[in-house]
């Protein structure tokens, strides 16, 4: 299962369909169509599964979102089983990358996001506390929290996962897989290789971060509200402190507008009505582009096709 599902389903439907079946959430594309396809779902005792696949997109699971959890889902684990695609997960002030064949985890205790980066296929699972548990004793177990964190495909538990996931198995083999599949996720979970021996930093107040890229994300086409003072006074923080949390992660706070910007003129091109009703310098200005040469340079670098190739893509 290597590209995208025929009959997948729009941005807003699968807002709905991932709220339903698997967590709230707010998804964020980069492609016109399509976004996400879930396959059919299975519960066991301590895990419940399905199959996606998903366009280039970004799924944020806020407080709000978390809050309308039951309150036993909320001591639950996200995993993600990665088949095939790129992207990272942030979760706690850590941005954790991953790739193909990689065991993604996050809590819903906390804010979360997860980006694909390029079409994904991964197998979803919400796994019990419990699963985790293994071992540690009941004191513990009342503060257990799992907190973010990336298994590499070069685990022997990772493997392991990734085979039993794909299995046809009978209603006996099925029994076994389903209790195979708690011990592996918690050997995956605890798993301290020699690859991955030290943790991955930590990032600065992973809480404000989220609050910045909320804003950018209600603010992005008003100029005025665009700058970083302006973004930095509306969330009450320093302008210093918020290039400090961009730069930690690699980021520059202009860099980072633009290539949204870029996001959105995208789409747009993609869309054939709009490019019919609007010229491409109409279309770079409503995504914040003054001037057109300037737009068609920077379009081309970051998609490798110039605004007027695109729409034939």
């Amino acid at each position: 299962m290597n590209q995208m599902h025929s009959h997948g389903f729009s941005r807003r439907e699968w807002e709905v369909l991932l709220t339903d079946k698997f967590l709230p959430g707010a998804v964020e594309t980069m492609t016109e169509g399509s976004v996400g396809y879930m396959a059919s779902e299975s519960a066991h005792d301590r895990l419940w599964r399905t199959q996606i696949s998903v366009h280039p997109q970004s799924i944020t699971h806020t407080k709000s979102h978390l809050d309308r959890l039951p309150k036993e889902q909320r001591t639950s684990v996200i995993a993600h089983v990665v088949v095939n695609g790129l992207g990272f997960i942030e979760q706690d002030g850590s941005q954790l990358p991953f790739n193909d064949g990689d065991i993604s985890f996050r809590n819903l205790e906390s804010p979360s996001r997860i980006v694909f980066e390029q079409p994904s296929v991964f197998f979803a699972l919400k796994l019990s506390r419990s699963v985790f548990l293994n071992g540690i004793s009941f004191g513990k177990s009342r503060t257990f929290t799992a907190h973010p964190r990336i298994t590499p495909r070069t685990s022997l538990c990772a493997e392991a996962v990734r085979h039993l996931l794909f299995g046809k198995a009978s209603a006996v083999e099925d029994f076994c897989i389903s209790n195979a599949l708690s011990w592996l996720f918690a050997a995956a979970y605890h798993y301290n290789g020699e690859e991955i021996a030290k943790e991955e930093p930590r990032l600065e107040n992973g809480y404000r971060w989220q609050q910045i890229l909320e804003y950018i994300g209600q603010h992005l086409f008003e100029a005025d509200m665009m700058s970083p003072s302006a973004c930095a006074k509306r969330l009450g923080i320093s302008e210093s402190y918020m290039h400090r949390l961009f730069a930690q992660r690699g980021l520059r706070f202009s860099r980072y507008i633009l290539n949204q910007h870029l996001d959105a003129a995208y789409v747009l091109l993609q869309n054939k009505t709009l490019r019919t009703s609007n010229t491409i310098a109409s279309i770079a200005y409503q995504c914040g582009f003054k001037e057109p040469g300037h737009f068609s340079r920077v379009f081309k670098q970051r998609f490798n096709v110039s605004p007027r190739d695109c729409g034939s893509l």
